[in-house]
């Protein structure tokens, strides 16, 4: 009796092994199709997005000049949702395909100032850069933009009235980057899903940003996490 109850046990553990793989495979094959999928389309939007976002870059000096200040403001949010479907196009296609790392050794100082480049940033937004620098071997293009979705995602949380501070440190070993914001903070049930596929908070957005920063932080050797109060994400890399 104890044997044929332990054959039931390991029967039981065993189908519950298959159920999750299982699981895990279709997820992982629906993952792969809606990539696919949203890889074609975000490639058939990025020339007509881009020859938008040339001109209206190109016309903003004339048109500004000639708006009074309501409608510069209705031109200027023309422009933030150009850069914010630019931002989404630009996730999908990250996600949907996997690129070689390629390491060179440069200062953080460098790609952070890049990376600030990219940051659709307002008044009323305060953003604290360290100025602590060190060397670091990475692929440049990757960190710089994991550092400027990850800032950008801070200042969409402060929601136009706050601040944030970016620092670094260092040991022999590993770099770290810590980015904090003053926003209200991300409840604890979304807190354990942030890094995962397709989940967003935003009411737009493809839920990619975080795991498309996560794979490359990870293809450096490093992790990122994220902690409450204040919301802060730590950045570990790798110096060598």
């Amino acid at each position: 009796m104890e044997a044929e109850a332990k054959l039931v046990k390991q029967n039981e553990n065993l189908i519950s092994q298959v159920e999750i793989k299982s699981s895990e495979l279709v997820r992982s094959e629906r993952l792969a199709t809606i990539g696919t999928m949203a890889s074609r389309i975000a490639h058939d939007l990025k020339n007509p997005l881009t020859i938008l976002h040339t001109y209206a870059e190109m016309l903003s000096p004339e048109i500004l000049s000639k708006l009074d200040s309501k409608d510069k403001e209705k031109w200027f949010r023309m422009q933030n949702s150009i850069f914010d479907m630019n931002r989404i196009i630009e996730d999908v296609l990250d996600f949907a395909r996997t690129t070689e790392i390629k390491k060179k050794p440069i200062y953080i100082q460098r790609i952070l100032k890049l990376a600030m480049n990219h940051v659709k940033s307002s008044y009323g937004v305060v953003i604290n850069l360290s100025e602590n620098d060190f060397k670091i071997n990475c692929d440049e293009r990757k960190i710089e933009g994991v550092l400027s979705n990850i800032i950008n995602n801070a200042v969409q949380a402060i929601d136009g009235q706050g601040e944030i501070d970016v620092e670094i440190e260092s040991d022999s070993e590993f770099l770290t980057i810590l980015i904090k914001d003053s926003g209200p903070g991300i409840s604890g049930e979304n807190l354990s899903k942030i890094f995962e596929p397709m989940f967003t908070t935003k009411t737009t957005g493809t839920g990619l940003g975080l795991v498309i920063c996560k794979s490359i932080v990870e293809q450096h050797g490093g992790s990122i996490s994220v902690s409450n109060k204040p919301t802060t994400f730590t950045l570990k890399l790798p110096i060598q």
